[in-house]
């Protein structure tokens, strides 16, 4: 955790409020604790023609809007959680956001909340945790969580806290080299400093959503792929696949994970990459871990930036009956997804 002020307001509120800006959607959650009141809105991340100072406080309006929250609301917590690496009060690496990149974003909550009880974080390091305290995770350890939202990270739960590295940058995995690098000589190989993430334009939302638009035409989305019976879509799907596989039999060998939970809008497929990489994790990795459909599916990120705010504030544990009737999307049928595996491991 990386709470940068854990100084309650002196007042008798008992709300948090937990802010998720996804790479397309950005979710808010507002939790009072005295009635239990749990209230949500979402709204979209990007706007034309705003970035910066400005796309953030639309966000924050949106948020105050929707929640019913404004400057003078008293607040005990607040989480903020973003795609990318939070450096102090600061956002880097984050390609997916409406130009958040180097503000302050403290500040800039702080003053628009009336709140320093704060704290900022990756988004999918806050879903790890949600998952690990009330989800696919908990009672594991080590274990992983993979996030395929419009971004592709990871992140690792280990003694019961998140793994950040050295710079707050573990399992930042999109940045990894592909499988089809190694055919390549080094003098080839292209990464961050080339403004190129290798694995996240190989299998993420954004690069999905790019290869439906190639191949299929305009208005199409990722979720048709996987639909279409096209041998060329097919079988490019499954080269991206097979790449995101590989990238998790190492991070199961390398970390030696008791259970992995897949997460984000490609939990809805979940049944495709069980029937791929269960196979794959049993042959390839001495100690297979568990491979889990995440609970919370794209909400994984929200309720963990809820139990940031919830620290931040100093609280006792939220009671995990908050969360019984939150579910994931349906998956897709496994006769449909089966289709682009015809040859399983």
């Amino acid at each position: 955790m990386n709470p940068l002020s854990s100084i309650a307001p002196a007042n008798h509120t008992r709300t948090l409020l937990a802010i998720d800006v996804g790479g397309t959607k950005t979710q808010a959650a507002s939790y009072d604790l005295a009635t239990g009141a749990l209230r949500r809105c979402r709204l979209e991340t990007h706007a034309p023609d705003l970035r910066g100072v400005a796309a953030l406080h639309r966000l924050i309006d949106g948020v105050q809007r929707e929640l019913g929250i404004d400057a003078s609301t008293p607040l005990l917590g607040i989480a903020a959680v973003f795609p990318g690496v939070m450096r102090g009060q600061h956002l880097l690496l984050a390609p997916n956001t409406p130009g958040l990149e180097g503000m302050n974003l403290f500040e800039e909550l702080a003053a628009a909340f009336a709140c320093t009880s704060i704290t900022l974080d990756n988004d999918v390091k806050a879903g790890a945790l949600a998952e690990h305290a009330w989800g696919a995770l908990r009672g594991s350890d080590p274990s992983l969580y993979l996030n395929v939202g419009t971004g592709l990270a990871a992140a690792a739960m280990i003694g019961g806290e998140v793994y950040r590295g050295r710079n707050g940058a573990a399992l930042e995995i999109g940045y990894q080299l592909t499988p089809a690098t190694s055919v390549l000589p080094p003098e080839h190989w292209r990464g961050w400093r080339d403004g190129v993430a290798p694995m996240e334009s190989a299998f993420s939302g954004a690069s999905l959503d790019a290869l439906a638009r190639q191949a299929l035409g305009d208005g199409h989305r990722a979720e048709d792929l996987f639909a279409s019976d096209d041998p060329k879509i097919r079988h490019e799907l499954q080269r991206r696949i097979h790449a995101l596989a590989a990238q998790l039999v190492n991070l199961a060998i390398a970390l030696d994970v008791e259970r992995i939970a897949i997460g984000g809008g490609i939990n809805r497929q979940f049944a495709l990459f069980e029937a791929t990489l269960s196979g794959l994790l049993d042959r390839l990795v001495p100690f297979p871990p568990m491979l889990a459909r995440a609970r919370f599916g794209n909400d994984a990120p929200l309720w963990g930036a809820l139990e940031l705010a919830r620290r931040a504030a100093g609280l006792p544990a939220l009671p995990a009956a908050l969360f019984e009737d939150t579910t994931t999307g349906a998956a897709e049928p496994a006769s449909t997804l089966q289709r682009l595996m015809p040859h399983p491991p």
